[in-house]
This record gives C-alpha cells, structure tokens and sequence, in this order.
C-alpha cells in the first residue's frame, strides 16, 4: 500500500475553492494563490518576531485610495501572480506594516504590483474596513489577516468570508474577537450622543490591534463614575481616568493633537499585556488595570484562574457591572452583557 501525506492544504483548497471563484479576482483564479496567503498570515514571522500584517488584493488599488479620507499610497515593487510571488511581497512589506499601513496586492492578470497604503491617521477617523469592505464598490477587493495565532480571517467585499483555523480547533469553534464589537458597544452605551459613534470607532481600533497582541486579558464594563469596590481594593486605579469620549471631543474641535489620543492607546495595549482586570466604564472612560477579584475553587470551571475570574465577575451583571470579557490565550474569547449577551 503506498504512503501518502496528510495536509491541510487539500480541505483548505476546496474550503476555499467558491470564495476565489466569486471574488472575480484574476490571481485567485487558482485557489492555490489565497491557500498560500492564509498558511503564511497564520503564524507569520520575521527575524524570529511575530508580524500581522492585513493585506488587501485589488484590481484597483487607486480607486480604494480614492475613497480614503487622507489617504497614502506607497508602491514597493511588482512579481509574478503566483505563490513566490505572494511570498515576495510579504518578505518586502510585512516589517512596514503597522501604525495603519496595509499591504495592497495590485490584480494586473499577468503581473502583481504590491506596496502599502493607509486612511488617515486621524485616530477618530473612518475604519478603512466600514469603506472598502462595502457591498455597494463596483470593483473587487479581498482582505486576509490574522485575528489569532494559527486563525487567519478572510473578507470580500461581495460579502463572502471565512475564518480559518489552522489547528485542532472544532469546525464550529467561534471566531477569536467575535465579541469585539459587543465589548465596545457596553463601553460606549452611555457616552454622549454626538461622541458614541466616533468613540465607538475609536475603541473599536485600539482593542483590535492591542488583543491582537495580547497573551489573554479580562476587561469588566461599569456603570459607575468609579471603579467597584471589590475590584479596587487590590489593583491599580486610576486617579484621573482616561476619559476617551471625551478625548474624541476635543479632537474633534482641534483642542488636542491626535497624537494625545494616539500615546493613550499605546498605554492601553501595555495594560492588556499586564496581569489582572482592566476596568472602564460604558461612558468611555478607563478607570483601572492590574485588578484582581477572589474565586473560589469549587466553582465547576474547567480551566485556569483567568476562567474562574470571568465567572465570578459575569454573578455581578446587572448589580456592579454590565459586561466582561475574556480573551485567552490562544485568542479564544467570552462575553457577557446585561442584555444575556
């Protein structure tokens, strides 16, 4: 009987077979092509760091740009359509893509030009996904990223997407940051009604990109003007909360450079990567970090100390908090609202 290899890359070509084929993209002709593009953005790494680049193939990388508020275009090189090619542009622009700059594959039918591009960097200003990601663009355009180690999402603009785990993870595991847009929603429930949608936004990118980067994190929404006891007695809070609606309210009458706004989300992301509970409030306002809450052992819960945390703070739903939410480790995630979200 004759031997044969066992890979993903078969189940993978035909998962993702009616995806290429309706994206109407010449380079996605052969599924093969986006097949390389996911296993390379899965665990993708250069000089031993990790990189998470998102990359957006197009047949018309002006136009996108055009729709972009402020937007900058930066043109690397061009390579042949095909699976070198994909790894060539990766190896030139994945280290320059961050801060807002994205990869962009040109579609030419018989040659790929590649480079970056980015929307303003107004940090209120529109997510660059709520316009290009629009059913409604007369032209075509494919997004693939990692959302989690070994999870890789992929978006066209006709509607079509996929999360694709590259592990032992179940067919029906839910998708890392499916909670996301949730989580900001109770952050932002009670700001004022001119700054929510921009807040909103706001939040929406700092979150995104900071538990991207996070190794696993419990963040618990009040709604009240101060952390809860129980979780202040033994963390760090924050004598003047960073009140980002109200940051997104100067900004928006140029009372502060968006540079203020910018060096509150980096203190942000370090607060995720730090042990504890973070705490805001659903008027936008961020109140503590490094926060801790006593469990006990004998609550049925499988698995480790952030897990029983999640559940002792989902009892006080609807008393002192109106939602928490957990991230794992390796990018799984939970919720919990006072809708029974």
């Amino acid at each position: 009987m004759a031997n044969a290899n066992i890979t993903f890359r078969t189940q993978l070509l035909g998962g993702v077979y009616d995806f290429c084929h309706n994206s109407k993209l010449p380079l996605l002709n052969n599924a093969l092509h986006l097949v390389e593009l996911v296993v390379l953005l899965a665990r993708y790494q250069e000089e031993g760091v990790s990189l998470c680049p998102e990359v957006y193939i197009t047949n018309r990388i002006d136009s996108a740009c055009t729709m972009l508020p402020e937007s900058e275009l930066l043109k690397i090189g061009q390579t042949n359509p095909d699976s070198d090619g994909i790894k060539q542009v990766l190896k030139k622009c994945a280290p320059l893509a961050f801060d807002g700059w994205l990869i962009y594959i040109q579609d030419n039918h018989d040659i790929i030009e590649y480079g970056l591009f980015k929307g303003s960097s107004n940090p209120i200003s529109v997510i660059v996904d709520d316009v290009l990601m629009d059913k409604d663009i007369d032209f075509a355009i494919v997004k693939a990223c990692q959302i989690a180690h070994d999870c890789v999402e992929i978006r066209c603009n006709n509607g079509n997407y996929h999360y694709i785990f590259l592990n032992h993870r179940k067919e029906d595991s839910p998708p890392p940051l499916q909670y996301l847009d949730k989580l900001v929603r109770a952050i932002t429930e009670n700001s004022s009604i001119d700054e929510r949608e921009p807040t909103f936004g706001l939040l929406k990118k700092l979150l995104f990109d900071a538990l991207r980067q996070s190794h696993g994190c419990i963040i618990a929404v009040t709604h009240l003007n101060h952390a809860p006891l129980f979780l202040s007695e033994d963390g760090v809070i924050l004598e003047q909360p960073i009140n980002f609606s109200d940051m997104v309210k100067a900004l928006k009458k140029s009372e502060i450079l968006p540079s203020k706004i910018e060096s509150k989300g980096k203190l942000l992301n370090g607060m995720l990567n730090s042990d504890g509970i973070i705490i805001f409030n659903n008027s936008g306002q961020l109140l503590g970090y490094n926060c801790f809450v006593k469990t006990t052992q004998d609550e049925n819960i499988v698995g480790g100390a952030r897990k029983r945390a999640f559940s002792t703070l989902g009892k006080e739903i609807g008393n002192n908090l109106t939602a928490v939410f957990i991230q794992s480790q390796d990018g799984w995630s939970d919720f919990k609202g006072n809708n029974n979200d």
